[in-house]
Formats: C-alpha cells, structure tokens, sequence
C-alpha cells in the first residue's frame, strides 16, 4: 500500500472512529429527554407539579444537549414540511416552555397536557429526516 493509501485509510477510520460517539451521544440526549418527560408525566398525574418542573427542566437540558452534538439549522424563509427535524424541534421546546411556566404557576394540569404534547413532538422528530 502506498503512504498516500494508508493516509487515505487512516482518516476514513479517524472519521468512523470519531463520528460514532457523536451519533450514539446524540441518541442518549434524545431517549434520556423521553424518560424525563415520561417522568414529568408521571408526576404530574400524581399530582406533583414540583415533578413536572424538575423532570421537565431536566429533558429541556437533555435536548439542548442533543442539539449542541447535531444543532438544526433554520432558513430564513422556511418551508412547511422541507425541515421536519427543526420544526419538531421546535414544537418540542415551545411546548417545555409552556409547560414549565404552567408547573412554576401549580397549574398541574395543565403542565402535563403541555409535556405530553412535547412528547408527541419529541417522538415525531426521531421518526422524522
């Protein structure tokens, strides 16, 4: 094999080698961000709403830890459907917002409507291009 050869082979494996971890990284955010917000749930039907706070705080960290590994890029003029990931993404923090200011408020509720729908929308961008 030539020293271009084994050049050329050293970085396909450095770039498998390196890529993995991300990809496997990106893939815990996202199922440690559906546990918790099963979690908050969960609470939330026991009528915790520090719960929901807490499990719901903690998938938002999760998934912006997910989107630090693999961010989603917006246009400026976006077209519905051309960006599944992104507007799911997006779905997905608007609806934790909601339900976080509806658990600092003790409007349980409310919160668990607000994380179920974030859910739906978590589930629906890891099933999405």
């Amino acid at each position: 094999m030539t020293i271009s050869g084994k050049i050329l082979t050293y970085g396909i494996a450095m770039g498998l080698a390196t890529s993995i971890p991300l990809l496997h990284a990106e893939e815990n955010h996202g199922k440690n961000a559906s546990e918790h917000l099963q979690e908050a749930i969960k609470s939330g039907k026991e009528g915790s709403a520090k719960g929901v706070l807490r499990h719901t705080e903690e998938a938002r960290k999760e998934l912006i830890e997910q989107n630090k590994d693999h961010p989603y890029t917006h246009l400026q003029k976006p077209i519905y459907g051309e960006h599944q990931k992104a507007e799911h993404d997006k779905e997905v923090f608007e609806e934790i917002e909601e339900a976080i200011e509806e658990a600092k408020e003790g409007h349980t509720q409310e919160a668990v409507e607000a994380v179920e729908r974030a859910s739906v929308h978590l589930r629906e961008k890891d099933q999405s291009k």
